[in-house]
């Protein structure tokens, strides 16, 4: 008999939380990318103003794409 899938993700109240390996490991790029798009803001020499308001749309097109995987894996 085939067992039921696990869920990668649990649903929290606003978000989800990893709850196989699979699901953190999906963390992992989504940490990276964060990284990389704040390292390319603090490379530019910008002020705090506008190097924030080049990045967090970078950071909210990341976050919804995040969540978005979760939702169709939990």
């Amino acid at each position: 008999m085939k067992q039921p899938k696990k869920p990668w993700f649990r649903k929290t109240r606003w978000s989800y939380i990893a709850c196989t390996w699979q699901g953190a490991f999906v963390y992992l790029p989504y940490f990276i990318y964060l990284s990389l798009t704040l390292n390319y803001i603090i490379g530019k020499n910008l002020s705090f103003e506008d190097g924030f308001i080049q990045l967090f749309p970078l950071w909210v097109i990341g976050a919804i794409i995040m969540q978005w995987f979760a939702s169709n894996k939990a």
